[in-house]
């Protein structure tokens, strides 16, 4: 046989493997690879209109809302964009500032949305679209930030980026503008997404809160992260992490993420059937972001992805700062953040909700979480029980939930889970913040904790961290609360001392007027210092070592208190319609070594 024979037998056999090999990878791989996917059709209830906005027009319709937010009318950068690109057709090569000018005057002068508007048919196919892409960016959040000189730290109030930039704040990037190019390794097919070339290793942080959907190795996308927002609008992809280390700390499907929150590390991981395989040349983080407009499975055109290089642009200015846990190798945010948590307030709203107007309501009673217990205590469970408590509490199927969710049942204006329960904390320890605030955050649950106001104006007072004896700051008490983790109650003032009066209860010779007036002072006290520190008043008062006279539930009710906790042994049942049913509360005190099995057994 020929050379020439050889080399033609050889090119076809190479052709064929190479046909083989990509034939394959596709039946091999059982994800769905986001990234190479087209561009479906557009619904006909939905008319596809492109993002195409330049970084200039976003910049300055955002600089327009966030300057009008505390005005009598509001300029939302949405509505400013959507008349500007219905009045050029979606040609922004003729923007001129002065319609946006205009059209903010306008608006500010009495004309309403609509009068300005109905002449652009295609306003409100725009709005939608830029709805559903822009309404997690802007919004109300606080930041906890260092006060001056590094001395302390302070809640600040803030009206404008809420979204942050992938890639944490000190570390090197570049990146270009990309979308819809031909992928270099793609079989033709177009990126649908933007990349940042980055050192290996380098935080990745979520753009945007969220429900991670997607925590797993795809053969194309290496490790890789999807979050789907609180609206359900948009899913954020996020590939190619780190081999061996490709996520942060504690991540797992159904979790949620803050904006802001390292959720991962870049890396050069993909293209390889086997799992955790480097095969890019060099480490890069790859995101995109899709619109998940309509939910319709058998017309799959609700995907759309979106050409994010003008936001990332935008949010360039909005990175958050990272410390290292380890020395370099894994990273959390430094400041706490907050903007409201949808999840956790429209979880109850699900369908997994009771239909019945009665539910019974098992109420477990902390008091101290610690490592060790030396004196034997009934009081102080250590943290490993404690976890163990909250995986069997969902392994058990029960959701917990506020002392406000409760009211609100009782009251006819909301509902309950159909197991729900009270994981609830007397006496506000530093130690439930120590030990029990990050396991709350792990399981994605929620507590009651009733606080002893003159203790946490002692400890805020004179600082102490001691975790056998000491007490919440208000500072603690304010980070607790705006989590979304902690409900924050009232277990007075000044009561939980033993003198000669047993809690809040009447003491003898007492008549009910000087009850009346010294029960009244105390919580007051204490109240008035929530509301001042938290702006919301707690609902629900838990008797100092359950202690309480015959007068003193109506005492709290005259006060607007709606219900009570008690220290009697049980599980309770709350009616619709039936206030009373709130008041004195069973709970079942949750001591140490007995195992969740043992004590866990009034659960259905």
């Amino acid at each position: 046989m020929n050379k020439k024979k050889i080399k033609i037998i050889f090119f076809f056999s190479l052709v064929l493997c190479m046909c083989s090999s990509f034939f394959l990878s596709v039946v091999i791989s059982d994800f769905p690879k986001l990234a190479a996917e087209k561009l479906p059709a557009c619904s006909e209830s939905f008319k596809c209109r492109d993002f195409n906005i330049p970084y200039k027009v976003l910049k300055q319709a955002m600089k327009k809302d966030i300057d009008t937010y505390d005005d009598t009318v509001h300029v939302k950068w949405t509505d400013t964009l959507s008349y500007l690109a219905a009045k050029y057709d979606g040609n922004f090569s003729k923007y001129d500032k002065k319609d946006l000018d205009i059209f903010a005057k306008k608006l500010k002068s009495g004309a309403s949305l609509s009068s300005l508007t109905k002449d652009l048919d295609s306003f409100e196919d725009y709005n939608k679209l830029y709805c559903a892409v822009l309404n997690g960016i802007l919004g109300e959040y606080q930041i906890k930030i260092s006060g001056k000189n590094n001395e302390g730290y302070s809640w600040k109030n803030i009206y404008g980026i809420k979204s942050f930039f992938p890639i944490a704040e000190g570390f090197h990037y570049s990146d270009s503008d990309d979308f819809g190019k031909p992928k270099s390794c793609g079989h033709g097919s177009k990126h649908l997404g933007h990349d940042f070339i980055t050192p290996e290793g380098t935080p990745v942080t979520a753009i945007e809160g969220g429900i991670i959907e997607t925590l797993q190795w795809d053969q194309y996308d290496g490790w890789c992260i999807g979050i789907r927002s609180y609206d359900a609008k948009r899913y954020y992809f996020y590939s190619h992490l780190k081999k061996d280390v490709p996520f942060a700390e504690e991540l797992n499907i159904g979790k949620r993420v803050a904006s802001g929150d390292v959720i991962g590390y870049t890396g050069q991981t993909g293209y390889s059937i086997r799992e955790n395989e480097n095969n890019l040349s060099s480490p890069y983080l790859h995101v995109g972001l899709r619109l998940m407009i309509e939910e319709d499975t058998e017309k799959d055109f609700s995907q759309i992805w979106i050409d994010i290089y003008p936001l990332t642009k935008l949010l360039a200015s909005h990175k958050c700062t990272v410390i290292s846990t380890d020395g370099g190798n894994s990273y959390e945010r430094k400041y706490p953040f907050y903007e409201g948590n949808l999840y956790l307030e429209e979880q109850l709203a699900s369908s997994d909700v009771s239909d019945s107007d009665e539910v019974t309501l098992p109420i477990i009673m902390y008091h101290s979480i610690n490592e060790k217990n030396d004196k034997d205590s009934d009081y102080i469970v250590s943290p490993k029980l404690f976890e163990k408590d909250l995986a069997y509490i969902k392994k058990k199927g029960y959701t917990p939930v506020f002392m406000k969710d409760v009211i609100s049942y009782v009251e006819g204006d909301g509902k309950l889970p159909k197991k729900p329960i009270v994981i609830s904390f007397d006496d506000g320890y530093f130690n439930n913040y120590y030990y029990a605030y990050p396991l709350l955050r792990k399981y994605d649950m929620k507590a009651v904790i009733s606080i002893v106001g003159r203790m946490s104006d002692e400890f805020t007072q004179n600082p102490d961290e001691n975790l056998f004896y000491a007490h919440l700051t208000w500072d603690h008490i304010l980070e607790m609360h705006l989590s979304g983790y902690w409900e924050i109650q009232n277990h007075s003032y000044d009561c939980h001392t033993y003198t000669k009066r047993n809690g809040v209860s009447q003491m003898p010779k007492e008549t009910d007027k000087d009850y009346r007036e010294f029960l009244s002072s105390d919580i007051w006290r204490l109240q008035d210092k929530i509301i001042y520190v938290t702006g919301l008043a707690p609902n629900t008062f838990t008797y100092p070592f359950g202690a309480f006279s015959e007068n003193t539930d109506q005492i709290i009710k005259d006060m607007g208190f709606k219900a009570t906790l008690s220290c009697i042994e049980g599980i309770s049942t709350i009616r619709k319609g039936d206030m009373q049913s709130l008041y004195r509360l069973k709970r079942h005190l949750r001591k140490p070594e007995t195992p969740p099995e043992e004590f866990f057994t009034f659960l259905q």
